[in-house]
């Protein structure tokens, strides 16, 4: 089966996790969440914790090989915990190396960046900085060398496929999906079309 992994921590931003897994499990894509351990982290809803999370992979326990990319939703302070661990950026690395998918959205682009896999590629990211002045991300991901891409709703650079906020989520799908197509996975979409009509 199809993965993607997904890197979580505590206050992660619930619609970006939620509503891209349920799109890409409507392609077929099993997801898995994964964090520094497998202890449950907090689902936040911007700055209000909601709950907490299952999660099902601890980072010591996944292997590149498994998996055909990976979602790094955002949140209030999740990339900012998941930027502190070298398994974590480690991890992003090798998928990098192996040309997989990684796909953030909002402050998810935090991460991706100090993993250094940003470094001279277009990237967007959380726009509402004017409003959350406590949340900005813009001179990380220029520290790190990612070219800033102002208020994009997706920006696509090789494997590397960026999003701002939840409402860009159906351009970030169809990027995701057209990714998908052109790396070969389009048998996928011909079991899914042929479901429909079973």
């Amino acid at each position: 089966m199809l993965k993607f992994a997904v890197l979580l921590a505590d206050a992660f931003q619930d619609s970006e996790y939620f509503l891209p897994k349920a799109e890409v499990e409507k392609l077929g894509i099993k997801t898995e969440t994964v964090s520094l351990s497998t202890s449950p982290v907090e689902v936040y809803s911007f700055f209000k914790s909601i709950g907490y999370l299952k999660i099902e992979k601890g980072i010591d326990e996944v292997d590149v090989r498994d998996y055909i990319g990976t979602l790094v939703p955002g949140g209030a302070k999740s990339p900012e915990i998941l930027a502190e661990d070298e398994r974590i950026l480690s991890f992003l690395r090798d998928l990098n190396r192996a040309e997989k998918l990684i796909a953030p959205i909002c402050r998810g682009t935090l991460l991706v960046a100090t993993s250094g896999v940003a470094n001279g590629r277009e990237i967007t990211r959380f726009h509402l900085a004017s409003e959350y002045q406590e949340l900005p991300i813009k001179s990380v991901v220029e520290d790190y060398g990612g070219l800033w891409r102002e208020d994009k709703p997706v920006v696509i650079d090789n494997n590397l496929i960026s999003s701002r906020h939840p409402n860009d989520i159906p351009f970030f799908i169809e990027a995701i999906r057209k990714w998908l197509k052109k790396r070969g996975f389009r048998q996928l979409f011909e079991e899914i079309q042929y479901s429909y009509y079973l």
